[in-house]
């Protein structure tokens, strides 16, 4: 099972999808993805995420037999040629089952959990680790510090009910889904409100409006550098997992970090 504990893990993000916000088309073809897989990998990617659908803002939602098509070829031929845990990002409950069938390794639900079934097929994957994502709409009457803890705490207890083990389970607040820039932010300074208990946390900033908001206009990929200085900060806050684009900047940023505070 992964080790969700150890600390600062690069998921690299591998796309398979014609219109991801930043890299859509890129890695489209098995061929394609394959090779950018194994680029990630070498670039020192401790995981591999693989999505089969874009959930940029206003994006228009695949059926999960399409998704399921796109990204079960991949994970069949990673598996063959790495041992680097494979996690897909999805909240279909029939392409979780599928994929982990295929060999993935983590669900990375974006959905929290939510979605009707994605719970029955999770429990019956001991070896999966999940990763619980927050993007349900704001309660305004609670500050978002307290609208994700409780939604931790209501996915915590689901789990348990479903005899999910808790070494399974990891936390994302969601950045850029459902937020304001200034409720973004503040998630982004202050990661130990946002970790629910002694869970380990996943923060994903990559290329998001977010760090456009921090930097100003700019394209998807001219927000490396400060994505990965974002992920850094989170870090250097004790996040466990860095959901990344740019797997190179991210993992030189930690090891010179290390290097320069030890």
């Amino acid at each position: 099972m992964i080790d969700f504990r150890k600390k600062d893990q690069v998921m690299g993000i591998l796309n398979v999808t014609p219109d991801s916000f930043s890299d859509g088309g890129e890695h489209y073809t098995l061929e394609d993805a394959l090779s950018h897989a194994e680029l990630l990998i070498k670039e020192g990617a401790a995981i591999l995420d693989i999505g089969g659908q874009s959930t940029r803002p206003g994006y228009q939602e695949v059926t999960p037999e399409i998704e399921a098509q796109r990204i079960l070829p991949v994970i069949r031929e990673l598996v063959k040629r790495t041992d680097v845990p494979i996690s897909v990002d999805t909240y279909f409950p029939e392409v979780a089952a599928a994929a982990i069938q295929a060999g993935a390794k983590i669900i990375n639900d974006i959905k929290g959990l939510d979605s009707p079934g994605m719970l029955e097929v999770l429990a019956a994957a001991p070896q999966v680790g999940i990763v619980i994502m927050h993007s349900r709409p704001r309660r305004k009457e609670l500050s978002v510090k307290e609208d994700i803890q409780a939604f931790y705490l209501e996915q915590f207890e689901r789990c348990k009910e479903h005899n999910i083990a808790p070494e399974r389970l990891c936390f994302d607040p969601g950045i850029g889904f459902g937020k304001t820039p200034e409720e973004n932010i503040q998630i982004l300074q202050q990661p130990a409100d946002f970790r629910f208990r002694d869970f380990p946390l996943l923060y994903g900033v990559s290329r998001k409006r977010t760090i456009q908001h921090l930097i100003g206009d700019s394209s998807p990929e001219e927000r490396d550098y400060a994505s990965v200085t974002a992920s850094l900060f989170a870090a250097q806050a004790g996040v466990e997992i860095l959901r990344v684009h740019e797997v190179k900047g991210m993992v030189d940023a930690l090891t010179v970090w290390h290097r320069l505070s030890h």
